[in-house]
């Protein structure tokens, strides 16, 4: 799990890239490894892909603990014409809970997600599932 802030956003507020930061909203909290990215500022982005699964146990959060899955932080409504829900956006403060000791956080290092300084960041690989081919049939 990972949060993103521009790097104007993460200097006002103390961070650095790695940081262990706290985002909280109304709903809830939700912890994980910033990334300084070229992102607008005034804006956070949580990744709503990860939450308990990508841990060891698979545990849930512990009561009283911030999680790690985004949506336990947002809205649990729909919007009345599309029905889509409003899990995706949220009012939220941002705030330091532990220095990142240098390390980068665990996002990819490819398209918006790339950090502001990319030395000593692992570059994003893909494992077996990750190759994908298509071609289309001979007409």
């Amino acid at each position: 799990m990972w949060v993103e802030m521009s790097a104007a956003e993460a200097a006002a507020q103390g961070m650095a890239e790695g940081d262990m930061v706290e985002v909280a909203t109304r709903r809830g909290a939700v912890r994980g490894s910033l990334r300084v990215s070229a992102m607008r500022d005034g804006v956070v982005f949580l990744s709503f892909h990860y939450g308990y699964w990508d841990t060891q146990t698979g545990a849930a959060r512990a009561p009283g603990q911030a999680g790690r899955a985004a949506n336990k932080a947002t809205l649990t409504a729909w919007d009345p014409v599309s029905k889509q829900p409003l899990f995706k956006t949220a009012a939220c403060r941002a705030r330091r809970v532990a220095p990142g000791g240098g390390r980068h956080a665990p996002a990819p290092t490819t398209g918006a997600s790339a950090p502001v300084d990319l030395v000593g960041a692992a570059a994003t690989a893909g494992g077996s599932d990750a190759p994908a081919a298509q071609r289309l049939p001979d007409a």
